[in-house]
């Protein structure tokens, strides 16, 4: 008995000490690049972005119904999301007349 506890812990240190054991399979980043774009009439939206696996970088728009165009440019790496939103066009409201009856 006392043979095969002594056995069996030899194996045991003999297979923690070889080399190999869990491997961390590494992947090369992968470069992309994507975008898309709606304009129908009233509707105007759309993203593009491009990025290798660690950084993304692009922008997204959208037509905001009071006239103007907001654009939203980023970028995105292991710091963070860092974002700079701009409109462009002057917001234009429809004017208010009061009805009265029905």
């Amino acid at each position: 008995m006392f043979t095969s506890v002594v056995l069996m812990s030899m194996l045991v240190a003999a297979g923690v000490a070889l080399p190999g054991g869990y491997q961390q399979i590494s992947y090369a980043p992968i470069p992309y690049n994507f975008n898309y774009g709606v304009n129908a009439g009233a509707t105007n939206f759309g993203q593009e972005e491009s990025g290798n696996g660690g950084n993304a970088k692009g922008s997204y728009w959208v037509q905001l119904p009071d006239g103007r165009l907001e654009r939203v440019d980023y970028w995105a790496d292991g710091s963070g999301y860092h974002a700079t939103v701009s409109f462009e066009g002057t917001a234009k409201h429809p004017s208010y007349t009061p009805s009265y009856g029905y």
